[in-house]
């Protein structure tokens, strides 16, 4: 079975991903992940036949829920590996905004950038964010607090009062994409990959398009959100019936582990992804950016001792990273 039907398999089902069963002696990891669907869900099941064929480790993917819930999932030992935003990562580590208290989660390697931004339902027929008053969004994510954040610099900047806009939460954006495809609301700020499958679907079938603002905009908001948001603007025609350049909030994606994790698995782990991107690529064009390079930047939470091992391996560890790493562990 290709590699791509296997892919469509997993999306067209909505089931846990498993693969072969393992031989004997063969290690096993539960990879959580987001709404199935999404880039970040295709990525990691792309990443899961990779580690499958490269490393010998079996792999079931589990669609947990958002960036915060795999977060708390490996807290609770319920995964051993999970793609998440750096804003939930860092959050979770250092106990703050919807964390209570530190959670322990170690950084294996840093990928792609996670967007996030406003989509209209087109029948709505919304051109500014003033028009929101007296409408209904989805503006709520309890997995990810980053969405109802930028929602309310959104309307912060632009002068809408939050009590004139029904702001409504969705745990999932399947959820949000048939809500806004029944018109029961009229807009979602929504996580999404570049390309990715299910908003490409809703925008080429003329649903929803994007809030069109300038960068200028876009960049005073930035301004009034925490450091690990940037800006990213998408070219026209990135997705179908995208009829302008979008600019939008991004936050990078980092694969994350716990320190229960032997350090051979994360060392078996990080070297499979990091040295096979073009075959991760196979799979979500997103798998460009798991490389040496990337990994290696801005980094924000200490790593695995395996992803060490193998940056050592590779000789790329630096002291400065070493610096980095003591600083980070101290919190």
């Amino acid at each position: 079975m290709c590699k791509l039907f296997k892919t469509f398999i997993a999306l067209s089902t909505g089931i846990v991903l498993s693969m072969a069963l393992p031989a004997a002696g063969q290690q096993a990891i539960r990879f959580g992940t987001s709404s199935v669907g999404s880039s970040i869900y295709v990525l990691a099941v792309g990443a899961s036949e990779v580690i499958q064929k490269h490393a010998g480790i079996n792999i079931t993917v589990e669609a947990v829920g958002g960036s915060g819930a795999n977060v708390r999932g490996l807290a609770a030992g319920n995964i051993e590996f999970a793609l998440a935003n750096s804003f939930a990562a860092v959050n979770g580590y250092k106990g703050i905004v919807n964390f209570k208290k530190p959670v322990d989660i170690q950084l294996v390697a840093q990928g792609h950038p996670s967007l996030r931004w406003l989509f209209l339902r087109k029948s709505a027929a919304i051109k500014r964010v003033e028009d929101l008053a007296g409408r209904t969004v989805v503006a709520k994510r309890p997995a990810l607090p980053d969405v109802h954040m930028i929602m309310g610099v959104m309307l912060k900047q632009f002068k809408v009062n939050p009590s004139s806009v029904n702001q409504v939460a969705t745990t999932q954006t399947g959820a949000a994409l048939k809500a806004l495809a029944a018109g029961s609301v009229d807009a979602a700020l929504l996580p999404f990959g570049r390309g990715a499958a299910n908003i490409q679907k809703p925008m080429k079938d003329g649903i929803i398009d994007f809030l069109y603002l300038p960068a200028a905009q876009r960049d005073e908001m930035l301004k009034q959100l925490p450091s690990v948001m940037w800006g990213q603007t998408l070219p026209k025609g990135t997705f179908m019936n995208q009829s302008e350049d979008v600019n939008v909030i991004a936050m990078n994606t980092y694969l994350l582990t716990r320190p229960g994790v032997s350090e051979e698995t994360v060392y078996k782990v990080v070297k499979a992804v990091l040295e096979n991107t073009k075959e991760l690529m196979s799979y979500q064009r997103l798998g460009r950016h798991y490389n040496l390079d990337n990994t290696l930047k801005h980094v924000s939470l200490p790593f695995h001792p395996g992803a060490i091992r193998y940056f050592k391996e590779k000789g790329v560890w630096t002291s400065t990273l070493e610096a980095n790493q003591q600083a980070l562990m101290k919190r």
